[in-house]
């Protein structure tokens, strides 16, 4: 009978302790339209009684998280400004629940008789979210994500596909919060069609560390996030594209996606001649390349991306990724020397080919057991290889000595060179990170978090080089004069580059409550080293010419350059005095301890973070270049401020102070002299320059007039910033580069952004952009300080009219940038910009789309012939057909006019430069698309584009509502 009793007890303690297991609840807040309600408040009551048991507050995606709940039966109460609070029944058994999406219906008490239900608002600005709505911005069929980018404003998309938001880069997109294609957003918004999107976010967030363990480690990021339409979250969809055009112009592309359950799988792929780059080239910052993100692009891609898993607690999901690209870049340049007593200017001249094969591969493993215990490692690969051509010249004209306004004698050159280079390479590199952050069951609001990285890269290049150099103010008229040894400088080059990195890293946090973790102080504490083996060979074996082998009748003819071919050479040697092997050693630590406090009304984060840092050098060729090892302690203070009004207007501010090393380049004493025009020797005497950075920002959405406004501020300042200082030789030409610390180097920026309905009917919209831009250099001119101040304003307002099936944008455009140098004698540059782009779409009742856009610029204030006068005009007619319009047939003209240039200006403290390179003109395509799906018949997703029966989608007819839109 005792026997009994024991099992009796035991199994009555089994009972206990399963009744007392605790899940996760989790949701999305959504309104009757299906957008997100942010900062929706949660409560979940007992049913028996309606005692409140827990709560929670909606985040930028509508979700919410009830943690801990145990077994029983529950009510949620939703509630939000404006809206009718509701009650939904929940049951919590032995799992974890997701609750079906709650829909809240807007208060008709709260909200004014004249308030149009349904109306889809284009921006709203939330805490750290501006949000777009995507079917309020019309685009042409079988549009991307970046044809959408292009029409939201504080949205850019520059030449090369870079993405900024706000004046930041955007690094990467997320599908549904989850990540597509890592860190290449060009993946997202060259390929996803636009007519999946509901919603498009950009979004300010701290780093994935910061995130997993709620430890701030001052790392910020901003990026877009889309949100699928609900019609197209289970089943197949897709579209394939393909073109052909004038100048033998074509493009090819494929994109197949299957959502389930939350999961996800993407296929894409790209082939085309006209600059649509599918992925970024992985090999820009590994190999010597000499077109940029620049010229005529050829491309090959194809990418498959997945999310699988089980809810949220164990989902992998991971990229891989083949590219090939073929880049040709022509370049034109003048340089404009600033110096005190005279002005130098250097014409160049560049002809380009870079090719490169990429294949990378990331990886995502997270697994939450509970919730209480968080994993999440990251693998990546990738292989690269590369090959890079270029031929190029330069002539360099002295001023006129007491006239630095005049231009120089354009018959005089003090300088001719002339240099053919090419480069082949391959790279190997491989890195894994893996987070671990546990919460503690028994003392809520405790946690503590351990994290783990190694990265390996290896990459091998040759380089083979051919250099002509004249130094001499002596016209190229006198043959004896032009082989004179001494004015040559001409060589044959071979260099063997072989770069080998390794690098190992730790991180330890934790987060301890003070008192009652309900009062919301938090103390945080935080340890990283990083430890990084840094080894490069740079061999270098030089071939002199025989001169008395050239043939002078061959080697001139007027003020033509010498061509390698026409010269004889000896063997190559090693030469020593321009070859190193290095091994180069960093160690950084940070320590840091922060507090915490979390309200309903704010949330703030402050504390100091202490920096000891360790590198060494050591040259095995020349142990003259050697650094010796050197210890530098910082400090770095930080602080975050989220003040909430109310739950559409909030004020944020952030500060951060962060030291940044010398570089092992900036810090060799000994002069690198491969290059006769620009030797460059570093400076071991550098201190560590620190960094000071604030952040404005604040947030207004007002509901019931559907208005957004957004201010920000944002300033930096660099206390012994390191800087180039260069001398120059106006009797040779060449320049002598060497590194010093400086004060007085700042920037500070400002932007506020406006978006508001005109008139009951909701299709006028009106928005504004205004940017301002201060930055203040330091510089030197042959000796002699230069503080240079650049001013950038720019004013860009827009109205739209969208009505039924139609949009016509109107965007002008006013840019002026200054530049003001304290040294007398260099005059002000100024370059102004304007013009305007309108935008035009409608779809009419027969199937047959019209699109167009035309962008007038003009700029005054370059060099001449660098000026801008042009038109851009594009345009298209599709023509839409079989019973869901899946198929469409366009004929699309790209610059129609023929007037496409890219003109760029940089100002520095020393120089000014204004560049051209070759452009994509004028061609026309004929293109064919089939999109297909598999949602079935009434589970269409809403939209504008073609996925139902009318323009609009779903199962409208012609003449029906505009998309989003009720009456």
């Amino acid at each position: 009978m005792k026997t009994i009793r024991r099992y009796h007890l035991l199994a009555a303690s089994l009972a206990t302790a399963i009744a007392a297991w605790a899940y996760n609840v989790t949701g999305v807040v959504a309104d009757s339209n299906g957008e997100p309600l942010i900062d929706a408040t949660v409560r979940l009551l007992n049913a028996k009684d309606s005692t409140f048991v827990k709560g929670a507050i909606a985040d930028a995606s509508g979700k919410f998280n009830l943690k801990d709940v145990k077994t029983g039966r529950y009510i949620i109460e939703t509630s939000y400004i404006g809206y009718n609070t509701t009650h939904t029944p929940l049951r919590v058994e032995k799992a974890n629940v997701a609750v079906d999406t709650i829909r809240v219906g807007e208060s008709s008490v709260m909200l004014k008789e004249t308030t149009v239900v349904g109306v889809k608002t284009p921006i709203k600005v939330m805490q750290d979210t501006i949000e777009y709505n995507a079917d309020t911005y019309k685009t042409q069929p079988n549009a991307v994500v970046e044809d959408l980018l292009k029409r939201l404003p504080g949205v850019e998309v520059g030449t090369d596909g870079k993405i900024t938001a706000n004046g930041k880069e955007i690094k990467k997109i997320l599908v549904d919060g989850k990540e597509f294609f890592s860190d290449d957003p060009k993946v997202a918004s060259k390929n996803l069609p636009v007519n999946m999107v509901d919603k498009l976010q950009v979004v300010d967030r701290k780093s994935d560390m910061a995130r997993i363990t709620g430890v701030d480690d001052g790392e910020d990021e901003t990026v877009i996030n889309l949100t699928v339409k609900k019609g197209m979250k289970n089943g197949w969809f897709g579209t394939v594209e393909g073109g052909y055009g004038t100048d033998d112009r074509y493009q090819g592309t494929f994109n197949i996606n299957r959502f389930w359950n939350d999961n996800q799988i993407t296929f894409i792929g790209s082939a085309n001649n006209t600059n649509d780059l599918g992925f970024t080239d992985g090999n820009g910052n590994r190999f010597r390349r000499f077109g940029g993100d620049r010229g005529i692009n050829e491309s090959q891609s194809f990418g498959v991306n997945f999310n699988v898993g089980k809810e949220e607690i164990f989902r992998v999901g991971g990229d891989v990724m083949y590219s090939h690209t073929d880049k040709h870049t022509t370049m034109r340049q003048d340089r404009q020397y600033l110096f005190p007593d005279s002005t130098s200017l250097q014409l160049s001249n560049s002809d380009t080919r870079d090719r490169g094969h990429n294949v990378r591969a990331d990886f995502r493993i997270e697994w939450k057991p509970d919730s209480f215990n968080t994993f999440d490692f990251r693998p990546n690969f990738s292989y690269n290889v590369n090959n890079s051509t270029s031929v190029s010249a330069d002539q360099l004209f002295a001023g006129r000595r007491g006239q630095p306004n005049l231009r120089p004698d354009l018959s005089n050159p003090v300088t001719r060179s002339r240099n053919t280079d090419s480069s082949d390479g391959t790279s190997f590199e491989a890195e894994g990170r893996l987070i671990y952050n546990h919460n503690f069951k028994q003392r809520k609001g405790r946690s503590f978090s351990v994290a783990g990285s190694y990265s390996l890269s290896n990459v091998r290049e040759d380089d083979y080089d051919f250099s002509f150099n004249r130094f001499s103010r002596i016209k190229f008229q006198d043959l004896v004069d032009y082989l004179d040894r001494d004015s040559l400088s001409t060589y044959e080059q071979y260099t063997d580059n072989h770069r080998w990195n390794n690098s190992v890293g730790g991180r330890l946090s934790w987060t301890e409550p003070l008192g009652d973790a309900s009062k919301g102080h938090f103390i945080t504490a935080a340890a990283r080293a990083n430890y990084r083996w840094n080894n490069s060979d740079k061999l270098v074996h030089r071939a002199d010419p025989l001169y008395d082998l050239m043939n002078p009748e061959v080697l001139y003819s007027g003020d033509n350059f010498l061509f390698p071919e026409y010269y004889q050479f000896g063997e190559m040697q090693y030469v020593d005095s321009i070859s190193n092997r290095f091994r180069n050693n960093f160690l950084s630590m940070e320590g840091s301890i922060g507090f915490k406090k979390v309200t309903k009304a704010y949330t703030l984060d402050l504390g100091l973070a202490l920096t000891p840092s360790m590198n060494k050098s050591i040259n095995l060729t020349n142990s003259a270049k050697d650094i010796p090892e050197r210890w530098v302690l910082n400090f770095a203070p930080y602080l975050r401020l989220r003040y909430k009004f109310s739950k559409q207007k909030s004020l944020q501010a952030h500060y951060r102070g962060r030291s940044s090393q010398p570089s092992i380049t900036q810090l060799q004493p000994v002069a690198d002299v491969s290059n006769p025009l620009n030797i460059v020797q570093g400076n071991p005497n550098l201190a560590p320059s620190f960094g000071h950075s604030l952040n404005l920002r604040f947030q207004n959405f007002d509901m019931e007039n559907q208005r957004s406004v957004m201010f920000m501020l944002d300033g930096g300042m660099t206390q012994n910033a390191i800087i180039s200082k260069t001398t120059f030789n106006a009797t040779t030409g060449g320049r002598y580069t060497t590194y010093e610390n400086v004060n007085g180097v700042w920037n500070a920026r400002a932007m506020n952004m406006f978006s508001q309905p005109l008139g009951g009917s909701k299709k006028w919209t009106f928005n504004n952009h205004v940017f301002v831009n201060l930055n203040h250099n330091v510089g030197y001119n042959n000796g002699n300080r230069n503080n240079s101040l650049s001013m950038m304003i720019a004013e860009s307002p827009a109205i739209a009219f969208r009505p039924d099936n139609l949009e016509l944008e109107l965007r002008p455009l006013w840019n002026m940038q200054a530049t003001y140098n304290s040294l007398p004698n260099i005059k002000t540059s100024t370059i102004h910009n304007y013009g305007g782009s309108f935008n035009g779409t409608y779809y009419t009742p027969i199937g047959i789309v019209l699109s167009t856009d035309l962008t007038y610029t003009a700029a005054t204030g370059y060099s001449a012939g660098y000026n801008i006068n042009k038109w851009m005009w594009n345009g298209s007619i599709a023509y839409q057909f079989l019973k869901g319009k899946e198929a469409t047939v366009a004929l699309r003209g790209y610059d129609l006019l023929g007037q496409q240039k890219s003109i760029f200006r940089n100002v520095t403290a020393n120089y000014i430069d204004d560049t051209e390179y070759n452009s994509l003109t004028r061609y026309f395509m004929v293109t064919f698309t089939y999109k297909f799906n598999s949602f079935g018949k009434g589970n269409q997703p809403e939209g504008r584009d073609t996925w139902g029966d009318g323009p609009g989608g779903g199962h409208r007819g012609p003449g029906g509502p505009p998309p989003g839109m009720r009456h």
